[in-house]
């Protein structure tokens, strides 16, 4: 029964992954064998059910494909698929119809060049071949194959079609790529020129905060609605016909137009000298101006594109702090002169200007702090949580990745002793090729900042030409910006988080701080996990000869037996002892006997396999636990152990010494039921190679030994 379920389980699984090629199987052979030849303008029933059949397959693998695009996978054979019956379906209409004569015979053009633009540039080229390849095979079963200049020609005209397809959908592709990404460009350039330009963003690149481009944009927007709000009710409070804001830029040469309430016949040009005409006397002087009445001709207000048609002029200085500067200006075609009282109204609306900018951007600095805070809290939770060094590494390294952008990060740890460099870890494209990589003192920005416990370089700008990061040959290409954090812990170096990007000036101020403060954490976290791991070492590990100890090995044997009895393979258990060691305490001391029983735990370490586990059960006994091994297989690991021991020799005072060692196996399922029954069969063996004059492997050879308890 399990077998014919299978057998319908692999029936189903045939039809549905493969209907499509058997579908396109059957009408291959029904072309090639001439089914349908003539079969228009009257189709007989047995063609309408081929084509209804066709039909149904086709809208089901097109399903099908619609499901796995959602999905995000669509492998290139079932646009082959797809394209086949797509092919089949044509062919047979021109079969239908007449032939290649017909005038349907551009429609399997039609079909590759679709494929060659909608699928893989794999799934066009085989196309082709199929085309062909279906050619000749009607042509050989309907009479002599056809010759190399027969179907060359047809070759040719659908290869050039399905190329032609592919390399033109790929460069529009391509094409509108690249204009979207230079529209994308140009819109974060200007978000962050008038960034700039209202002191919201002080440097062209991000500033460590995440979403960076968001943040600025909605306090653009919200600085724009204040603005506008307040130049809309000045304009209709003074009877104005033109009020407009322009801001000095960061070098104070320039006034920008940042906001304007203008019509439509008087434009205003986006830029000006910071010195040129009233706007510029206004800058210069910071005092107010008003001009009345205005003559034709009158060039002084130069912030027009066209001679103005204006009759009063007034403006006031917009004196800023951090250096900021601008000027508020306003016009009216009247001929009414701006009043004491009016110009008193425009400097209070010039202050709500002032302070609406100055209030988003202290909203943004609050806004930007959250954030870094947010990221430092998150990051801090995760490497508390973190109980190993691997999870602590990646903890830190997704917060930095949160902090500022990076295309390499690197954690190094640093070996007094040796005076060496290690890249333990390592992410991002440029970074992952020097994972692993160990380097010495080289005066690179890595060794200085260890060496001083000081972050490197000043600012976060790298020049390959003139700085060295990690090693000269092994530095990645194309750094622009990187970060060496020395983490110390204790007043003890631990080594360096390195993070680099090519992104210019990525790891400004704002990124620095919060990126070292994160390096403090990351040091306490993992010099936390390291004091953790020695602990579970001395818990877990025999202080003389580095194996698991009892309690250890206990809880190994237990998880070990499950397994096995989980996926019925084999688990074999050594017990070894030096042999006569009372002796050897008695006639050389203690001191020698740690050194024997230290000797053994590193042979059985050295023979044992990765996944075999060593243990020092209690005095000079150990076990060596095989996974997926019998007892012939152990017992021949336990006669390399044997003499590898007795080949030893071990100097005291008294003359050299040498040891041997007797070795008992058991194995499970089939000498011992469980865990405690196969420790006392492998025991048994052991006392059997004592009786048996020591020095020897034995492998139980008594009736199996049943569970206990």
């Amino acid at each position: 029964m399990p077998l014919l379920v299978r057998l319908l389980w692999s029936l189903r699984r045939l039809l549905r992954h493969g209907i499509g090629w058997l579908a396109a199987s059957g009408l291959w052979a029904a072309l090639s064998l001439g089914v349908l030849r003539e079969a228009w303008p009257r189709p007989g029933p047995e063609h309408l059910a081929l084509g209804a059949g066709w039909l149904a397959v086709f809208a089901l693998r097109l399903a099908e494909r619609g499901r796995r695009e959602l999905r995000g996978r669509v492998p290139w054979s079932m646009d082959l698929e797809l394209g086949l019956l797509a092919l089949l379906a044509a062919r047979a209409l021109v079969q239908a119809s007449g032939g290649l004569s017909s005038s349907l015979h551009p429609l399997l053009y039609v079909v590759v060049a679709t494929v060659g633009a909608l699928g893989s540039a794999r799934a066009a080229a085989a196309l082709v071949l199929l085309a062909v390849a279906l050619e000749w095979s009607i042509g050989r079963l309907s009479g002599p194959a056809p010759t190399l200049g027969q179907i060359g020609p047809y070759a040719a005209f659908l290869a050039f079609f399905g190329t032609s397809s592919v390399l033109l959908t790929r460069l529009e592709v391509v094409r509108a790529r690249q204009r979207s990404r230079a529209r994308l460009r140009g819109e974060l350039q200007r978000v962050r020129e008038e960034s700039r330009l209202l002191r919201l963003a002080g440097a062209p690149a991000s500033e460590g905060v995440h979403d960076e481009e968001g943040l600025l944009r909605a306090s653009l927007q919200e600085v724009h609605e204040q603005v506008v709000s307040v130049l809309s009710l000045l304009r209709g409070a003074l009877g104005l016909d033109g009020v407009a804001v322009y801001v000095l830029d960061a070098s104070g040469e320039q006034l920008h137009l940042v906001e304007a309430c203008h019509p439509e016949d008087h434009p205003l040009r986006e830029r000006l000298g910071s010195g040129e005409g009233a706007l510029g006397a206004v800058v210069r002087r910071n005092e107010p101006l008003r001009l009345h009445p205005i003559r034709a001709g009158y060039s002084g207000l130069t912030h027009y594109l066209e001679p103005p048609r204006v009759r009063a002029f007034a403006a006031v200085p917009l004196d800023g702090d951090e250096g900021q500067g601008g000027v508020l200006a306003v016009d009216r075609s009247v001929d009414r002169a701006f009043t004491d009282a009016e110009m008193a109204t425009l400097e209070e609306a010039a202050n709500q200007v002032l302070r609406a900018m100055r209030n988003e951007r202290l909203f943004l600095q609050m806004e930007r702090s959250k954030r870094e805070q947010g990221i430092l809290y998150r990051a801090s939770q995760q490497l508390g949580a973190a109980l190993d060094e691997a999870a602590v590494v990646q903890a830190a390294f997704d917060a930095a990745a949160e902090i500022a952008p990076q295309d390499l990060a690197l954690l190094t740890f640093y070996d007094p002793n040796r005076r060496r460099h290690e890249v333990r870890y390592a992410c991002g494209p440029l970074g992952t090729p020097l994972e692993g990589f160990s380097v010495g003192s080289n005066r690179s920005l890595l060794d200085m900042a260890v060496q001083h416990g000081h972050a490197l370089p000043y600012r976060g700008e790298f020049d390959p030409k003139r700085q060295v990061l990690v090693s000269g040959r092994r530095d990645p290409h194309g750094l622009r910006s990187a970060l060496v954090l020395p983490l110390t812990a204790r007043e003890q170096v631990l080594g360096a988080l390195v993070v680099g990007a090519r992104q210019a000036r990525a790891y400004g101020p704002s990124a620095r701080a919060t990126l070292e403060v994160l390096g403090n954490q990351l040091a306490v976290a993992l010099a936390n996990v390291q004091a953790v791991q020695r602990l579970e070492r001395m818990a877990t590990t025999d202080g003389l000869t580095g194996c698991l100890n009892k309690r250890a090995f206990l809880e190994a044997l237990e998880e070990r037996m499950k397994a096995a009895q989980r996926f019925g393979h084999p688990l074999s258990l050594l017990v070894t002892d030096i042999d006569h060691f009372k002796s050897v305490n008695d006639t050389y001391g203690h001191d020698v006997g740690d050194v024997v029983i230290r000797a053994l735990g590193d042979v059985l370490r050295k023979l044992a396999r990765e996944t075999d586990v060593v243990a020092r059960f209690g005095g000079e006994e150990f076990c060596v636990l095989c996974e997926q091994t019998d007892a012939q297989g152990a017992a021949q690991l336990a006669e390399r152990i044997r003499t590898t021991l007795q080949e030893l020799e071990f100097p005291t005072p008294m003359g050299s010494l040498r040891v041997t060692c007797s070795i008992g196996v058991a194995q499970y399922p089939t000498q011992a039921a469980d865990g405690p029954s196969l420790f006392k069969a492998a025991d048994e063996a052991l006392y059997t190679a004592k009786r048996g004059g020591r020095n020897q492997v034995r492998i139980y050879a008594g009736a199996p030994l049943r569970q206990t308890g």
